[in-house]
């Protein structure tokens, strides 16, 4: 166990000074299967006023290691959208994984109001024909009371359709706490499923500790 501790510092601490993302949140999570680290970045550019821009860029950095020593897995999506007044826009993504780079391209919409954020697209894989992910992430942080304490509910949902062999990999990652300032903890729960009518299922249940920038 303080072998993986010790590999997820050391992974975050790599994505953090290789310069991956400049990163608004960190997360650790040390499920029952895997444990890791994820970095995001989420935030519009400014124009030559210094005001919000309607460009937006959002990055994401992953890395996990299960328990057995086997070799790390790393996830980097980067995108820049060009967003409308209705939430909607136009959005280039990057994403770099084990298997190598990947471009796509699609809509985005966005959605803050007061303690709800809503965030995702709809790309089209430019380099395999015909693959689409479908991406979500739902956020809500109401306060609890009168102090600093909230609640911190987030769910992401992230279905890929590969046409070329009518399989679809599905996963919904879960994480459910309380947010004190810029600390988020609690639990957290990962699922997986892959296939066509039968899917293969796998999940990953644990703890998170997040921090904001």
């Amino acid at each position: 166990m303080m072998l993986v501790v010790t590999k997820c510092a050391v992974l975050a601490a790599m994505l953090l000074y290789g310069g991956m993302a400049a990163a608004q949140s960190v997360e650790a999570y040390f499920g029952h299967q895997r444990a890791g680290v994820d970095l995001m970045w989420f935030s519009n550019f400014k124009d030559a006023q210094g005001e919000r821009s309607p460009f937006l860029f959002f990055s994401r950095n992953r890395a996990s290691t299960n328990y057995d020593h086997s070799p790390t897995a790393f996830g980097s999506t980067n995108a820049v959208s060009y967003n409308f007044k209705s939430g909607w826009g136009l959005v280039a993504v990057g994403s770099y994984l084990n298997a190598g780079f990947r471009p796509k391209a699609g809509v985005q919409f966005v959605k803050m109001k007061g303690d709800f954020l809503f965030f995702g697209w709809l790309v089209a894989d430019l380099k395999r024909e015909g693959n689409l992910d479908l991406f979500g992430m739902f956020r809500w942080q109401p306060k609890l009371g009168k102090g600093n304490l909230r609640l911190f509910s987030q769910l992401e949902l992230f279905p890929v359709y590969h046409p070329d062999n009518d399989i679809w990999s599905i996963t919904q990652r879960v994480r459910a706490g309380v947010k004190d300032r810029t600390w988020e903890a609690g639990l957290m729960a990962d699922f997986n499923q892959a296939g066509k009518i039968d899917f293969i299922q796998t999940n990953n249940l644990g703890a998170f500790l997040r921090h904001d920038f």
